[in-house]
């Protein structure tokens, strides 16, 4: 590509991208190369001692119970010997208790002996304590970790995935700890949750080593540290270790929150949720007298011992441009203690305004009507709507204003549109668009496959009912304390028909406006992609189809392995044409990569047809899209039952084009022009093709990818129409 046509790419996707998001970004990371931005996060120790969490508030908890008349949740019920958390239950509490209890059980003691669940997949010894400067999936360790954050690459070639760092400090065996603690009465969890979390303290500094590196990390840290103390029954009176602790971790979000809204993704959605709720509870524990006389004079005095020892981090309650006056400084301790809390809690107040300034903000804009998002997938989809969960659950517990109406409608068309990606008989849902190991709600021991913990959560919370019967996937909303009319009266009254979900196990065929196709049969059900960016298209997947029956993926997306493994090239691979399946012209990209994460020459869609009844049973969509180098795809998808028909049609100089279907792994057999599985049978009709299958390799989890059939459908250029038929069978 030559150099001009490289800048005019780049100043195509900028005018996408927005003028003023560019420039921020840019002044960014100029402000990063010279040193200016280290100036605004001073580096300083944790000053407040003593546990996170103390035994004698964390009570053992009962378990949910499910009548016909909905889910019925008690948590604030107690049982009086904790060694038997089972103790005066009827017999279907018992086995409810059990179902839950011996998975979480067991994953707590694997967290206990200093192993830690990497991407809700991956187990993997870390240390007990961890070593949180430790990629466990190479073995190298962060060397410099007392190195300003603002110092440290985005992508150090002598660590690997900045990812592999970071996970164990986003604190999910937090949650874990803590309902094991809750369950069980056994005091070593908690010892385990308290060591830990000091250990962490004390070995990541304020804006100190890569921990601090990202916004969205240390927000994640708040959702997860809040979630243990709700489940702890600490959430209203907090430790002073506990409440520093936010706090800090707020004013980091804070200052740099204009450049995680520049991104237009979950990082925004994401700091400003953790503003709002941690600004509540910071200000509501502090009117409570969480934070006493003695934490004040313990941090004012251990302030002035570091000013006067000349230590270089600023200790907390001493502002960093503000140090005590000389020897003035002991008699107006009792005036500054007063000053200091006024401040913070004007501060608190601060944060949580801000926070919801943005989060309402980012679902007007990032948030279409069908609730599509700006990320083009379904786990960062997930992740927007546990940061939904989480927001709308803290403003209900400090009794806070309701967000806005448009608020409550996006949220709940963000939720339809998760349940319409979502396979209900598996819980599973297409491995559609960038797959990081990203999950937030974290209060239950599903496959991070499964996302009926979050659909669950959020229907109770949003839509005032269970969207499935009862199962695993109902414990965060016990934790929480919802049931199924749990709905806000603010949710309810945003409530439209367009943003009704369907009845449990059915769902609907329909066209969402943000780019998909969702198709279904009687055993089966498809999404189909089609190109619609407003925001940035991470993957190359334009014309992606995804075949499911029976709650098995039959054909089926890649996933993302890792965004900077140590074969950079196998990134590549997963982002690319090669891993969906459509078409590709002359193995070039449907849109030419710009960067790690950009493309260029956004595709746009020519034609999207609507769902078009053709018999009785039958249905059709058609759709088409014209490529940066002139290449037409037209497709007609066709079902009845569960036989599916693709009918594609290309246009175009390009001289080969091959058609990729992307296979459930099984025992395939070749004959003639058909393909023949376990669970049915392809057919492929057309001139001058050549059917063969080849191996692929697809990621479910992040760091994690295996080799799965690829059935590759060569089209010389003198035919441009292939069909495939798709008959699926028991």
């Amino acid at each position: 590509m030559s150099l001009l046509r490289r800048v005019l790419l780049y100043l195509d996707v900028i005018r996408r991208l927005g003028f003023l998001n560019v420039a921020y970004v840019a002044w960014y990371r100029f402000s990063l190369k010279c040193g200016i931005r280290k100036f605004f996060f001073p580096q300083r120790q944790f000053t407040a001692t003593g546990p996170f969490f103390h035994p004698e508030n964390a009570g053992c908890q009962s378990v949910p119970v499910r009548h016909t008349g909905g889910l019925e949740c008690h948590p604030t019920a107690t049982v009086l010997n904790c060694s038997d958390a089972a103790a005066g239950r009827t017999a279907s509490d018992r086995d409810c208790l059990e179902a839950w209890k011996s998975s979480l059980l067991r994953d707590a003691e694997q967290i206990r002996q200093g192993t830690i669940r990497y991407y809700a997949h991956h187990w993997r010894t870390v240390g007990e304590p961890p070593d949180w400067f430790l990629n466990p999936f190479n073995g190298r360790i962060w060397q410099h970790p007392h190195q300003h954050w603002t110092t440290l690459d985005d992508f150090h070639a002598g660590i690997g995935d900045i990812k592999n760092i970071w996970e164990a400090s986003r604190f999910e065996w937090a949650v874990t700890l803590a309902r094991a603690y809750a369950v069980s009465g056994e005091s070593a969890y908690l010892d385990t949750l308290n060591r830990w979390l000091g250990d962490w303290a004390m070995k990541n500094p304020v804006n100190t080593g890569p921990n601090w590196k990202c916004g969205q990390e240390a927000s994640i840290r708040i959702f997860n540290l809040l979630l243990a103390a709700y489940i702890l029954k600490q959430w209203q009176h907090p430790s002073p270790a506990l409440q520093e602790f936010v706090y800090r971790h707020l004013e980091r979000i804070h200052t740099n929150i204009r450049y995680a809204i520049a991104q237009d993704n979950n990082h925004g959605t994401s700091e400003a949720a953790a503003l709002f709720i941690g600004g509540l509870w910071c200000g509501r524990a502090d009117s409570g007298g969480a934070i006493n006389a003695d934490y004040e004079n313990a941090s004012l005095s251990e302030g002035l011992s570091h000013w006067q020892t000349q230590v270089k981090m600023t200790p907390p309650g001493v502002c960093a441009d503000d140090p005590p006056a000389g020897n003035n400084a002991g008699h107006s301790a009792g005036n500054a203690v007063g000053d200091s809390r006024k401040k913070r809690r004007q501060r608190y107040h601060y944060f949580a305004r801000q926070g919801r300034k943005w989060l309402e903000n980012r679902l007007e804009k990032l948030v279409e009507e069908d609730g599509s998002f700006s990320q083009h997938s379904v786990t960062y989809h997930r992740v927007l709507l546990d940061t939904l969960i989480f927001a709308e659950f803290g403003r209900r517990q400090f009794d806070a204003e309701p967000f806005s109406d448009l608020f409550y409608r996006r949220s709940q068309a963000a939720l339809s549109w998760l349940c319409a990606m979502t396979d209900t008989r598996s819980g599973n849902a297409p491995n559609l668009g960038a797959n990081d190991g990203a999950m937030l709600l974290h209060a239950h021991s599903c496959d991070y496959r499964d996302f009926r913990p979050s659909i669950q959560t959020a229907s109770a919370l949003f839509n005032g009912r269970s969207f499935f019967a009862g199962g695993p996937w109902d414990e965060p909303g016990y934790w929480l304390g919802l049931n199924g009319d749990g709905a806000s009266a603010a949710a309810a009254n945003a409530a439209s028909p367009t943003t009704s979900l369907a009845p449990e196990g059915e769902k609907l065929s329909q066209v969402l406006p943000g780019g998909y196709v969702i198709m279904t049969g009687k055993r089966s059900w498809a999404m189909h992609r089609f190109p619609m960016f407003r925001f940035r298209p991470g993957h190359n997947d334009v014309f992606h189809f995804d075949l499911w029956f029976n709650g098995k993926n039959i054909c089926r997306d890649g996933g993302s392995y890792s965004y900077h493994p140590d074969v950079l090239e196998e990134s590549d691979y997963f982002a690319s044409v090669k891993a969906h399946n459509t078409v590709a012209f002359d193995d070039t990209e449907q849109m030419p990569r710009l960067g790690r994460f950009m493309l260029g020459q956004w595709i746009r869609e020519e034609q999207v047809g609507a769902i078009e009844q053709a018999d009785e049973d039958g249905r059709h969509w058609t759709g088409s899209y014209r490529d940066y180098r002139g290449n037409r795809h037209r497709r007609k998808i066709a079902w009845k039952e569960d036989t599916w028909v693709i009918e594609d049609d290309f246009a175009g100089r390009f001289e080969d084009a091959k058609v990729v279907y992307r296979l459930i792994p099984d025992d395939y057999q070749i004959e003639g022009n058909s393909v023949m599985g376990s669970w049915g049978r392809i057919d492929v009709a057309g001139e001058d093709f050549e059917m063969v299958l080849s191996e692929g390799f697809e990621s479910l989890y992040y760091w994690q990818k295996q080799p799965l059939p690829v059935l590759v459908l060569r089209i010389g250029k003198n035919f441009k129409k292939i069909t495939t038929r798709f008959l699926l069978a028991s």
